[in-house]
């Protein structure tokens, strides 16, 4: 697939991966997080081939894997930890808790303008017509009295604003994003799904 550059309401500016196999979100998510993370630390390794990290997964999970097959939160966690990015946990925080943990591990920023320095959360959807999908949660924007999560979104490689409030459950919505133009690259597109967080994420420690 590719990678795209997707900027927001907010003036700001997000780099988001397209999967390239169809269970392979939590790949794509990993290699989004390390991006985000390694992106302006010198020496440290910012960009990695989705196949790559197939190897790195599958030496983290105990057994080889092609995108095919979905990953799991813990394993992610484990590859994340092997790649130069920090601590990382995998944990079942509960639904009803997923948004008060994005604001704790992500953090909030208010106004408008880039965030250089992001803290990024790997968050698990499940959808209402079953099934699950990773996303990655970049940045929280506190704007106009309201609170918006970015969820950079590996099925269709864009990034979807997603309104949240502190106490009640965090939903997402995967659908077509306005005002949103490609420069080559392939991705998948949304027509219209509903779900909300099963409760796992995962996150940095330190």
């Amino acid at each position: 697939m590719a990678w795209f550059t997707r900027f927001t309401r907010f003036a700001d500016v997000h780099l988001v991966y397209a999967q390239e196999k169809e269970n392979s979100c939590g790949v794509a998510c990993v290699m989004m997080a390390v991006f985000k993370i390694n992106k302006l630390k010198p020496g440290a390794k910012a960009l990695h081939e989705e196949e790559k990290i197939y190897k790195v997964y599958g030496e983290a999970s105990g057994s080889e894997y092609d995108g095919t097959n979905y990953t799991y939160a813990n394993y992610l966690a484990k590859t994340l930890n092997r790649l130069n990015v920090g601590i990382w946990k995998a944990k079942n925080v509960g639904a009803a808790s997923v948004t008060k943990k994005i604001i704790d591990k992500v953090g909030t920023a208010s106004g408008v303008g880039p965030i250089i320095n992001v803290k990024p959360a790997i968050v698990l959807v499940g959808w209402s017509d079953g099934g699950a999908h990773f996303v990655v949660i970049d940045t929280v924007r506190s704007f106009g009295g309201k609170m918006y999560a970015t969820v950079c979104d590996p099925w269709d490689g864009n990034v979807h604003v997603t309104e949240i409030k502190t106490g009640q459950p965090f939903k997402y919505r995967g659908a077509p994003v306005p005002m949103s133009w490609d420069l080559g690259g392939t991705r998948h597109e949304y027509g219209n799904k509903t779900g909300a967080p099963d409760g796992w994420m995962v996150y940095r420690t330190s």
